[in-house]
């Protein structure tokens, strides 16, 4: 495979050398450069494009995933933060035990809505934990009010809980019925509970902290 890459990449430089490509079916994306010659930065995205694939690497649906964490679920993420998250994600992270756990529920319970399949989710999820926290705390750094692994706000998931109700249905509720009192559901209850309470439970809660990100997902993500 090693030997392959290496072709790969020669080939390619020796082309642009020559300047004789013709990448005009080429899917390409959109990737920093230190090359100012016309052309030159369409080919070269190209090449690491077609290096990612053959590695097992797909550079344009880590791409939308960073677009869509910078845009939607972190709201703020400037050029050096998409950055940061795209190292990241290329990085070798490891997801505890809990965690998985916690992602395999969220993509179960949530599968089909907004039209975000199970695999979807997991790749979603798995992806924003590693980013949000690396999945070494569940507590926000410098005091902040977001919790779990995937840093959820409690105010966030309070506005989901009391505003996305459809989302939490069957599935939800029966996976989190130790938080149901008499006849109200799970997330009756929950969307009922103070912040400081929210806040809380994400913490001490993976599988509940992965369902409301999971939430946040699904209603701001673009597929």
């Amino acid at each position: 495979m090693f030997i392959a890459v290496m072709n790969v990449i020669a080939v390619a430089v020796a082309l642009v050398v020559v300047g004789s490509v013709n990448v005009a079916t080429a899917n390409t994306v959109t990737k920093r450069t230190t090359h100012n010659m016309p052309g030159i930065s369409d080919l070269w995205s190209t090449v690491t494009e077609t290096v990612g694939s053959l590695i097992g690497r797909d550079d344009r649906k880590e791409t939308n995933f960073v677009e869509n964490w910078a845009n939607n679920y972190h709201g703020k993420a400037n050029k050096d933060k998409k950055n940061r998250a795209f190292e990241v994600i290329n990085s070798n992270y490891e997801v505890p035990k809990d965690a998985q756990i916690a992602i395999n529920k969220s993509a179960f319970i949530f599968d089909g809505d907004n039209d975000f399949s199970a695999d979807m989710i997991t790749d979603f999820l798995t992806k924003t934990g590693a980013v949000e926290s690396g999945y070494r705390t569940k507590k926000q750094m410098d005091d902040g009010p977001a919790r779990s692994y995937w840093q959820v706000e409690p105010k966030t998931a309070k506005s989901l809980l009391n505003n996305s109700s459809a989302l939490f249905g069957p599935k939800f509720n029966k996976e989190f019925a130790q938080y149901a009192e008499g006849d109200a559901t799970a997330s009756e209850v929950l969307a009922g509970k103070s912040l400081e309470e929210l806040s809380a439970l994400m913490e001490a809660d993976s599988n509940l902290g992965a369902a409301l990100a999971t939430a946040k997902i699904v209603t701001t993500f673009e597929t």
